[in-house]
Formats: structure tokens, sequence, C-alpha cells
């Protein structure tokens, strides 16, 4: 008799919960989505050297895109003289926050004489310490590199002598001019810390919840 009476007690609070009486959210997906990117995750070691891969390929595309258009707008105004002193790619803004973000502390450096790539001249991701990664990228000039061209290739058919004279007489016991196209120029040397590393990865890996359009 008294349990009747307790299920008799319950009914109103069945019927007043029944599903079609229930706000639902409509982005409730979303929310889950978006609370599972603030909970704490343990990255392992291979994602962190995945990671700083990807760290330092988005420097020295950074660097890359703005050190073009900045060259070119300078060989445009007053060729190798005007631009020769811009080709520092890793101190343009751009890069000095990204790298700031980072930890970063990228160099971008020319060989001199230049060679031919081998097999050796590959990317390379280390981690000397436990606490710091390193990614060295070979610069390689490419057939379509006009821009490179334009200072360090041939002199005669690509680089005039008089900016080869300029060139020699400002970097002093450096060989800057007749590199060919397929040639190792130099390299990009990316030291960062993990923790600068293991944000970059956090932030390239977080799902991000599709917009849905409301018209």
């Amino acid at each position: 008799m008294r349990r009747s009476l307790s299920l008799l007690a319950l009914l109103p609070l069945l019927v007043a919960c029944r599903p079609e009486d229930v706000d639902h959210l409509d982005n409730t997906k979303e929310l889950a989505r978006e609370a599972e990117n603030f909970q704490p995750k343990l990255i392992k070691p291979a994602q962190l050297l995945q990671g700083a891969r990807w760290a330092a390929d988005s420097l020295i595309r950074t660097a890359d895109r703005g050190w073009r258009a900045q060259l070119n707008e300078r060989l445009a105004a007053g060729g190798v003289a005007a631009a020769h002193p811009y080709c520092q790619p890793e101190k343009l803004p751009a890069v000095v926050k990204l790298a700031r973000e980072l930890e970063a502390q990228p160099t971008r450096e020319l060989i001199s004489p230049p060679r031919f790539i081998t097999e050796e001249d590959t990317v390379r991701t280390q981690r000397p310490k436990q606490d710091q990664f390193l990614v060295q990228e070979p610069l390689v000039l490419l057939p379509t590199d006009a821009t490179c061209l334009r200072c360090h290739g041939q002199v005669g058919p690509d680089v005039k002598p008089e900016d080869a004279k300029l060139l020699a007489t400002t970097h002093p016991g450096k060989a800057l001019t007749g590199y060919q196209a397929g040639q190792l120029i130099g390299r990009w040397t990316i030291p960062m810390t993990r923790k600068g590393v293991a944000e970059f990865y956090t932030q390239k890996t977080r799902k991000i919840p599709k917009r849905h359009n409301l018209f």
C-alpha cells in the first residue's frame, strides 16, 4: 500500500517532465566540443615533434611571403642597391611577432659557396633538451625563383656586373653570386621551447565548430 502511494505521488512529476515540454539547446554539440577544447590534454612526444615541424613551417611561410613582397617592392623602386639591405626575412615584424608567440629564435643563413642538394639535405626536427626543440630546413634555389636570381644568380644573364660588385663589396669574403637552380644556398635554423610548441600544437588541433548561417 505504501509503495502504491509513493508511485501516485510521483505521477505529477513524471507528467511535468515529459520530453516534449523540455527546452533543448540547439547548439549542444558545439558547446560540448568547445568545452572539450579547454580540457587539459596529454601531448605525446611524437605529437610535440610534429608540432615543432608545423610551427617551423608556419614561421618560414610567414617570412617567405613578407620577404618576397618587401624585396620585390625594393627591387622595383631602386634595384639591387635598394633591396639587398632588406634581405633579412627573420627580422620582419610579422615573423618577430610569431617567433615571440612560439618562444622561437629563427635564423636564416646563406652558405658559401652553394652546392647541389643531396639526399642528406632534408628537414631535421630534433629535441636536444627536454624543454627545447630544434628544426633545421634547407633553403634551395628554385628555377622559378626570379627574386633570388636577381641578386644571386649568374653574373650577366641574371645579375648585372655592377650589382655583383656591390654585393662583393658589401659582403667581403662571401660568394653571393653564381648560384644555380637546384642548389642548396642556405638553411633555416629554428630553436623553440616546449611551451611554445605545445601551445601551437594545441591551437592547430583544436576543434572549431562550424558556423551555420542564420539566414
